[in-house]
């Protein structure tokens, strides 16, 4: 992973660690010195090497599972191509080690990791998962960017989500209970998942995600945005979201857009039911009793037990989103219906929208994903102006 920082950069950066790293090459049928396998590679490799691996002939994967036990950085020899592997690919725990992982397209198989060994730092860019999960338990800081799942879900305890795909509708981006870090802060931003679900003591800003579920809900209790620990203070910021929840084949069971114990701060999202039909329960919400901030929400149907709800929320008796693409269906009120504050203006310096593309961290940002390189995460002062000292930007992105 390239690090890219704007105006100011770091440059050393363990340095004394990894002065003789090398790039370990993984080729089919390749010259004397190259690796056959990605696993042979990662048995010669030593902490901070590079292991650049040639896609094999026709599109064929690599078979083999995979384990990773060192710092490396695992990367495709050819731009915007992945290589194929069919295995599963486990990343073993040690306090400050580092994995990252740009470009594998698994055709079968997980990443995952289980081991004890805390902070173990992971970042999963730009790969594709035909059948399997991405999963850490809390022993694990990890970065999930850019990545496309076709049948699993996303699941961790410390880290962030960012811009991922997942295409499955009984999948989900999944915080799960940590007993590393107590009160840490997680970034959930601009991915399309059908459900977003914690049950841990953390903070989450879940910003510009475009959940959407568009089949009948038959199981009871399957909720849009979930969040299960019970807290007096404010455990969220829900900005800038389109959430399509679909009608339930239960009453007091019925899918809800939210379904949160602790207070939020809930500003510019969309709500819309992904279907009518009158044989079915229409989708609601329930929030934490008090404690709640909610202004220029924009909902389909009157929701049951919102508290939360202001002179600046609006229902809506038809649908302003496409239900497949998250875009708006004009004419509508969600346009240029954010909060006016300079804060939520959209990219092009206009009053901003609501929902999934609205706000800097628009969903333009981060698709369609294309295994190219990409710029992920900025890091600017709000209110940049002309004149005054020196504006500190920081970019993050990766590439290969």
């Amino acid at each position: 992973m390239k690090t890219k920082t704007l105006l100011q950069t770091f440059a050393f950066l363990c340095l004394f660690n990894y002065s003789f790293a090398v790039d370990r090459i993984v080729q089919e049928n390749g010259p004397s010195g190259t690796f056959s396998t990605i696993s042979a590679a990662i048995t010669a490799s030593v902490n901070g090497d590079r292991i650049i691996v040639h896609p094999k002939i026709g599109g064929n994967p690599y078979i083999e599972n995979i384990t990773i036990d060192k710092s490396l950085e695992i990367v495709s020899a050819t731009n915007d191509v992945r290589y194929r592997i069919q295995g599963n690919v486990v990343i073993t725990a040690l306090n400050n080690r580092t994995v990252t992982l740009i470009g594998a397209h698994l055709v079968s198989g997980d990443i995952s990791g289980a081991t004890a060994g805390w902070r173990t730092n992971v970042n999963i860019m730009g790969c594709i998962l035909d059948g399997g999960s991405i999963n850490f338990n809390n022993q694990y800081y990890v970065s999930v960017v850019s990545n496309i799942l076709e049948s699993g879900s996303i699941i961790l305890s410390h880290g962030r989500v960012l811009g991922n795909q997942l295409n499955n509708e009984a999948t989900l981006i999944q915080i799960a209970n940590s007993t590393s870090i107590a009160d840490d802060t997680l970034n959930i931003v601009a991915n399309i998942t059908p459900r977003i679900f914690c049950s841990s003591n953390i903070f989450l800003n879940i910003y510009n995600n475009f959940i959407r579920r568009n089949l009948i809900n038959t199981v009871a209790n399957t909720h849009s945005i979930e969040y299960t620990f019970v807290a007096t203070q404010n455990k969220m910021n829900i900005i800038n979201n389109t959430v399509v929840t679909p009608y339930s084949n239960f009453s007091t069971g019925r899918a809800r857009y939210l379904s949160l114990s602790s207070p939020a701060l809930i500003k510019n999202n969309i709500f819309q039911a992904s279907q009518f039909s009158v044989s079915n329960f229409a989708p609601n919400a329930i929030v934490a009793a008090s404690g709640n901030s909610s202004s220029y929400n924009y909902i389909m149907n009157t929701l049951v037990a919102y508290p939360a709800a202001s002179t600046t929320d609006v229902t809506l008796t038809a649908n302003p989103v496409n239900a497949t693409t998250g875009q708006l269906v004009l004419p509508t009120p969600a346009l240029n219906g954010a909060d006016p504050s300079f804060e939520f203006y959209d990219l092009d310096l206009s009053v901003g929208d609501a929902g999934c593309f609205g706000g800097s961290y628009s969903l333009d940002n981060y698709f369609p994903i294309t295994g190219s390189s990409r710029v992920f995460w900025l890091e600017v002062p709000f209110g940049v102006t002309t004149t005054g000292s020196p504006v500190q930007i920081k970019a993050e992105g990766f590439d290969r």
